[in-house]
């Protein structure tokens, strides 16, 4: 049996259940990629500094849920680009694309409540929101998570926690990583340190782990 079309799918074509799939998967996926693309011309203004292209393109995503719209928007909300600068919008659009487990709005957000720009400063949430973007492998949020673990002021610090994120961001080739870590390392026993890079190794194989069982998961 042919593959239903979009257009024959749209004219109600055919009546068998396995019809119905494929006019649901064809749908579904033509709605997905029709977002992408909009999502990604959104994004292209934005690098070329084309904020009005920008906010037309990513306004409706956010509006529909698309997580990493909402994380840009946040963006763009924060910077004041192409909008007055309003960091309640910024934390608006942070907190939906957290929310819906976006590393990007997961970051931003977790440095606010980190820094308390805008709102009282609230470091367990922020190392919650840290964490979720760093397990994630999002480098930045790696580095924040040392900084603050080497820095914290309402809470004892954890060299040994600090010691593994900046050494996992180093791993990715973050630019400020190892002299963080190389720095910390100085002020750490060796016991600590091989306990950091311990966690840290485990920390990897946890992450491989999750990304191998996502890939089989996809091709079943």
């Amino acid at each position: 049996m042919r593959r239903p079309s979009l257009i024959a799918c749209e004219h109600n074509i055919g009546g068998w259940k396995t019809a119905q799939l494929f006019c649901t998967l064809a749908l579904v996926l033509a709605s997905a990629a029709i977002a992408r693309a909009d999502f990604e011309a959104g994004k292209r203004a934005y690098e070329q500094g084309d904020y009005a292209t920008a906010l037309k393109e990513l306004t409706p995503l956010a509006e529909q849920g698309n997580a990493e719209a909402q994380a840009l928007l946040g963006l763009m909300h924060f910077e004041g680009q192409g909008v007055p600068r309003d960091p309640s919008q910024a934390l608006k659009w942070y907190k939906a694309a957290a929310e819906q487990g976006n590393p990007e709005g997961q970051l931003q957000l977790g440095v606010i409540y980190l820094m308390g720009i805008g709102v009282a400063r609230n470091t367990p949430q922020a190392l919650k929101l840290l964490k979720l973007s760093a397990d994630q492998g999002t480098r930045d949020a790696q580095v924040f998570l040392g900084l603050a673990y080497r820095n914290l002021q309402d809470a004892p610090r954890d060299f040994i926690q600090a010691y593994m994120w900046f050494h996992l961001a180093a791993l990715q080739s973050d630019p400020l990583a190892p002299k963080q870590r190389d720095d910390l390392e100085r002020l750490m026993t060796p016991d600590q340190v091989a306990k950091a890079r311990g966690l840290a190794a485990a920390w990897k194989s946890v992450s491989s782990t999750k990304v191998l069982l996502r890939r089989n998961k996809y091709f079943e």
